[in-house]
């Protein structure tokens, strides 16, 4: 794992246990998937721009889009997901949920259903759920 990985997985699990809040941004305080992602990335010295006013269920790509704009990440094939990676899932519909590939098949997000900030393992099913990965490009 390179010093940047290390630092991305890190910075996402100090964040364990933090409350899920829709649009949150503090750890310890209030996170979501995309406020945990842009603490992370941002702790392990990337540049990514932050998005206000989103819906809790985008539509139409925009997570999606939103991601794909982001100058500190570049665009990975999912089969080739290492540690510090980006994921975006597909809950329901359409692409709505971003994770951090930890390694030895887990992840780290900020999972409503959970209420907090999790590690797990990810199983088929969750597996099955990635429609994308982005790996982080320090500045």
């Amino acid at each position: 794992m390179t010093e940047l990985q290390q630092k991305i997985v890190d910075a996402a699990r100090a964040c364990l246990g933090t409350p899920f809040r829709h649009q949150g941004r503090i750890p310890s305080k209030a996170l979501d998937c995309a406020g945990l992602a842009v603490v992370s990335l941002r702790a392990a010295g990337v540049e990514v721009r932050d998005m206000s006013a989103y819906s809790s269920t985008p539509h139409d790509d925009k997570l999606m889009a939103i991601v794909s704009l982001q100058r500190g990440l570049r665009f990975v094939g999912v089969d080739s997901m290492q540690p510090g990676d980006v994921l975006i899932l597909k809950i329901g519909n359409e692409p709505s949920h971003i994770g951090i590939y930890t390694g030895n098949k887990q992840i780290i997000h900020a999972y409503e259903q959970a209420g907090k900030v999790v590690e797990h393992r990810m199983d088929g099913a969750w597996h099955t759920k990635i429609v994308a990965c982005y790996r982080a490009e320090a500045k």
